[in-house]
């Protein structure tokens, strides 16, 4: 309940046209019959975005009856195309609804009081007295029969959970026990009805069905219940293959397009949740193929209550499984017999050449994968030696744990050509740990969630002497304040794995001593003999102070 101000489009509004863009309004007011004097008029405004249709609404949502007003059967009021507001008022939205009261004024207030009931039972407002006033949006003249009432009681803005209802009552303190009037809110849980289903060819019917949901009634014509015609309004759920543009007709009132929202299910694919394309109360969907569709329509008030209607486009003959089956194989016999005549003749041509050259470069290829093992045991037990020289002797017992353990999975790699990125990721982790007992370093291998570090596999050992390339020759001299990171991402099909560091930096280009950068570029280039549509590029630059090292596999996620 909001009852210490007023809804700024009903205080700022000064001439009704932004109430009635935002809201609909009723309003309920019976007379003392045998005074004839005027009762006070209660007004409500409320959400104009879903409506049902009001001629029909009791008998679509007959709840509405039980929660009648007093002496409704004097007089109902019933503005334009608004409900009654002698019976409960419909609420579907968030917006609740607010309440003003004509005849009640600054001049007069201690004279009324009003209450709130939850499911006419529950006191959930005790009598109080109304204290904000706004301009009235009826002229009436009811505090005073010469004047029009220019100002009415604005009681507040009201919100309920959906299946109950709160009742307004206003009292005359004179007279404590009779309502002078009152008016009731019944918030509904509510979802889209499909009344009819139109093919394209059925525009002429959905057309006169359409006007008449929108034609006014002329003075003292009977209404008639639109949605009730049987003739045109039929809910078909199969459809031929050319029937495949459909017009899903719905029952209710709204005011926006925005308020319906729908998506379709075709089996197990199913689109996003969409905006409706019409402001009336339509889903037109085209161009299906066919196949069975459930179709989900929804109000964005009540995103919770989901309608849902089967339906089922046939296939044409040419449409169906065994017609594409057969068209396919022929075409496919077809190209195949000619482009297998033509890919023998080539193949035999290349092959001769080609498995001599592969031999070579595999060859080429484990001798460089096995200079690696003396390389790092080299710069393993250099590190062990330093701890030994510092005295520490604990951190020495442990490197020589961890450097035992460490030999042993880079042993094994090194029989593999190729590995799981995640194996990489554990010998890298080996030994950064390591490192990080004799220098102080902090580092973090960071992994994109579309990149599948067990699936997707890189040549062995491939990554660990760039970063102890940057250990050695970039964050080592830091200690505590050196940073390095290992990065693996996907862009587009490529995935490009960074090797960054905080150190003082070198040069790719100015020749090296080391064995590690100078293995890597032998061993991309012998690699990059070896791979058809796959490439891997080497890059290193300066960027704020950090040395990234960039390896690029390109094609490498295909």
């Amino acid at each position: 309940m909001e009852l210490d101000s007023i809804n700024p489009i009903i205080q700022n509004d000064s001439h009704g046209d932004s109430i009635r863009k935002h809201f609909s309004y009723t309003f309920y007011s019976h007379e003392a019959k045998m005074t004839k004097q005027k009762n006070l008029m209660m007004m409500a405004f409320f959400s104009n975005k879903l409506a049902v249709n009001h001629e029909y609404v009791l008998s679509k949502i007959p709840e509405l009856k039980l929660l009648r007003s007093p002496k409704a059967y004097e007089i109902i009021s019933r503005p334009f195309n608004s409900y009654s507001g002698a019976y409960a008022i419909p609420i579907f939205d968030s917006t609740g609804i607010m309440l003003t009261v004509n005849g009640i004024n600054a001049s007069n207030v201690q004279q009324y009081q009003f209450r709130v009931l939850e499911d006419n039972q529950k006191i959930v407002m005790p009598w109080t007295r109304p204290k904000l006033f706004t301009k009235a949006y009826m002229m009436t003249k009811i505090a005073d029969s010469t004047k029009i009432d220019e100002f009415a009681a604005y009681l507040g803005q009201f919100k309920g959970n959906y299946g109950t209802s709160l009742t307004f009552q206003v009292r005359d303190i004179n007279t404590p026990d009779s309502i002078n009037t009152s008016m009731t809110a019944y918030w509904l849980k509510w979802k889209p009805r499909v009344v009819g289903v139109f093919t394209f060819s059925q525009l002429p019917e959905f057309l006169t069905i359409f006007k008449q949901q929108w034609k006014r009634m002329s003075f003292g014509e009977d209404a008639k219940d639109w949605s009730a015609d049987s003739t045109l309004l039929k809910l078909k759920k199969n459809f031929r293959h050319d029937e495949n543009n459909l017009i899903f007709y719905l029952d209710d009132i709204i005011i926006s397009k925005n308020i319906i929202e729908y998506r379709l299910v075709k089996e197990s694919d199913s689109t996003k949740w969409a905006v409706n394309d019409f402001d009336f109360n339509l889903v037109w969907l085209k161009n299906l193929s066919p196949g069975n569709y459930e179709l989900q329509i929804r109000y964005s008030v009540q995103r919770m209550n989901v309608c849902k209607y089967l339906f089922t486009i046939q296939a044409a003959w040419y449409q169906t499984l065994w017609a594409k089956i057969g068209l396919t194989v022929i075409g496919l016999l077809a190209i195949g017999f000619v482009v297998l005549l033509w890919r023998s003749r080539k193949q035999a041509e290349k092959l001769k050449a080609q498995g001599t050259q592969k031999q070579l470069v595999q060859t080429e290829l484990k001798s460089i994968r096995s200079q690696f093992n003396p390389h790092f045991v080299f710069n393993a037990l250099s590190s062990i030696q330093g701890l030994i020289t510092k005295n520490d002797s604990e951190n020495a017992s442990k490197y020589l744990i961890e450097f035992s353990n460490l030999m042993r999975d880079s042993l094994k790699a090194t029989n593999n050509e190729f590995v799981s990125i995640s194996s990489e990721i554990k010998i890298l982790e080996n030994y950064l740990n390591l490192e990080k007992l004799r220098f102080g370093f902090n580092y973090k291998i960071e992994t994109s969630p579309q990149v599948d570090t067990n699936a997707i596999e890189i040549p062995s050992l491939f990554l660990q002497p760039l970063v102890e390339n940057a250990v050695k020759h970039g964050i080592s001299a830091l200690q505590e304040k050196g940073y390095l990171t290992v990065s693996f991402e996907k862009v587009d099909n490529d995935m490009v794995v960074q090797v960054t560091d905080n150190g003082k930096g070198f040069n790719e280009n100015a020749e090296s001593k080391g064995f590690g950068l100078q293995l890597t570029k032998e061993r991309i280039k012998l690699l990059n003999q070896t791979l058809n549509d796959q490439q891997i590029n080497f890059s290193v630059k300066r960027m704020n102070d950090k040395t990234q090292v960039i390896i690029h596999f390109k094609n490498w996620l295909i």
